[in-house]
Order: structure tokens, then C-alpha cells, then sequence
């Protein structure tokens, strides 16, 4: 039976370094040493590789005829990815999609997908991706949900400096880049958000606004799954914008599923825009 052990593979690899250079420091308790963290950090990509393979043919042994791994952050997982995925199981019947989440850096880690969904700031220089073919799906303007009662909620647009007073939530924790684009319109605008309640969550985030806790601005895409007792306003005077992008995987440039899947990828986004525009 062929198998594919992550834990024989690192034993193995153990076992080939020679005393003089050995992973773990001796004494009370299990310390990593320079050369054991080198491995692991080296080992990491490997470790990857093996358990894409082992999925690989327990797919096979179930009768699969291919594997499509895609990396995404939730509101394209959400809105984009669910129509990708019915459209290439029509085309790959035999084909099995697994879908992970990459918005932070623990599900980032490891992560080796043959498409990864990612956002980029506008305003910043293009990251280099080795390894990696890069593709523009979409840039993408924010919006700001504010309770249905709200005294701003019929404007259909707003300036940010029209929220100088209010309360605004966050949809992340931490300033990630999401936080960073939206700080940089709104100081343009002479407005230094009075953040009251930050949540990791974006649906969460717009039901703190449903609540009537304040204001949320947020990427257009997130929006979409605005609920009941909020409205969606424009924003201007500057739009915030972000870049959403897919990374094609070098290696999976000849699996015909995931050159597809970057084809279905655009026209969700151009559906979006367009279902916006209508």
C-alpha cells in the first residue's frame, strides 16, 4: 500500500544530520537549535508537497481524476469561489476542489494552493511573487453601511468627512492592510476614525452596525451580504480602493482545471460589476 507519512519523512530527515549539527539542544525540556530551525523552515514547503501528494492519491484510489486546491479570504470564498467551483465540476466531473481561507498569517502558514486569492493595496508597490504568475481580477471600491435609521442612510453617497462624528466598527482586529487603505482615505479626508469595536469578522462587523453600535467602512464585495437594517452608501472625497488578485501556481500551469478556474475567476468579478452597474 502506498502511503506517505509526514512523521517517517521527518524522522528520516533527522536521522540524516550528523551529531555536530543536530536539531534539537540537550538538557531539561526540547529546544530547537540554529540548524533545527533551519530545517524547519526549509521542511516546510516539503511537508507541504508530501501531504498534497498523499491527498493526491487517496483522491485517485477514490476514483477522482484530479485535485484543485484554492486559497481565498471569505468574501471572495463567498461570492465568487461557490460559481467557479459548480462551473468546473460541470466541465471536470471527476475533479474535487478543496478551498482554505489565507486572511491570517496561521492559515497562511504552510499554505501551498494552486490558486491563492489575494489582496493588494493600490497605492503600494507590486510584491514580488516567485514562483507564481500573477493576474488582475478586479479593483475594488468601499462602502459604508450605516443603520437603516440613520440620518446619512438616503444619501445613497457620502463624504468620509460626513462620518467625522460618528462611532465606526472594524472588520479586523489588528491594522492589517484592509485598516491601513481605509486610516489613509479617511486622513485625506481630515477624519481620524473613532474606532468603537473592531471584530475579525465582516459579518459580524455589519451587525454591530445593524445594532445601531455605528458606522462601517468596508470593502464593496463584503457589502454585498449586507443584513436586514442597514444600508450600503457610496463612498467619495477619496474612494478607498483595494486590488484582488489570483496567483497561479508555476507548477499548476499545466493542470487544465486551474488555467480554467482563472477564467471563471474574472467573470465573477466582471458579474459583480456588472449585477452593480445595472
Amino acid at each position: 500500500m502506498l502511503t506517505f507519512p509526514e512523521e517517517a519523512a521527518r524522522g528520516r530527515l533527522e536521522g540524516s544530520v550528523s551529531a555536530g549539527a543536530a536539531p534539537w539542544a540537550a538538557g531539561r525540556g526540547i529546544a530547537p537549535t540554529a540548524t533545527g530551525r533551519l530545517l524547519a523552515a526549509e521542511s516546510e514547503e516539503l511537508m507541504g508537497n508530501l501531504a498534497r501528494l498523499t491527498g493526491m492519491v487517496d483522491d485517485l484510489r477514490a476514483g477522482h481524476t484530479g485535485g484543485l486546491e484554492i486559497a481565498s479570504f471569505s468574501s471572495a470564498a463567498q461570492q465568487w469561489v461557490p460559481s467557479v467551483v459548480r462551473r468546473l465540476r460541470e466541465e471536470f466531473p471527476g475533479l474535487v476542489v478543496d478551498l482554505a481561507l489565507n486572511e491570517t498569517a496561521l492559515q497562511q502558514q504552510g499554505l501551498r494552493a494552486d490558486i491563492d486569492i489575494r489582496v493588494e493595496d493600490p497605492e503600494a508597490e507590486v510584491p514580488e511573487t516567485p514562483g507564481l504568475c500573477r493576474r488582475v481580477l478586479a479593483e475594488e471600491t468601499y462602502v459604508c453601511v450605516v443603520p437603516r435609521d440613520h440620518p446619512l442612510a438616503d444619501r445613497g453617497e457620502i463624504g468620509l468627512a460626513d462620518l467625522v462624528d460618528e462611532a465606526w466598527i472594524r472588520d479586523d482586529r489588528v491594522e492589517s492592510m484592509y485598516t491601513q487603505i481605509i486610516n489613509r482615505a479617511a486622513a485625506a479626508a481630515g477624519v481620524t476614525p473613532n474606532y468603537v469595536a473592531r471584530s475579525d469578522d465582516h459579518h459580524t462587523a455589519m451587525a454591530f452596525v445593524a445594532a445601531g453600535v455605528g458606522v462601517c467602512v468596508l470593502p464593496r464585495l463584503a457589502a454585498l451580504t449586507a443584513p436586514a437594517g442597514t444600508a450600503v452608501l457610496e463612498v467619495r472625497d477619496p474612494v478607498p480602493r483595494r486590488r484582488i488578485v489570483a496567483l497561479l501556481r508555476d507548477s499548476s500551469e499545466t493542470n487544465p482545471a486551474a488555467q480554467r478556474a482563472i477564467d471563471l475567476l474574472l467573470e465573477a468579478a466582471r458579474g459583480v460589476d456588472e449585477a452593480r452597474a445595472a
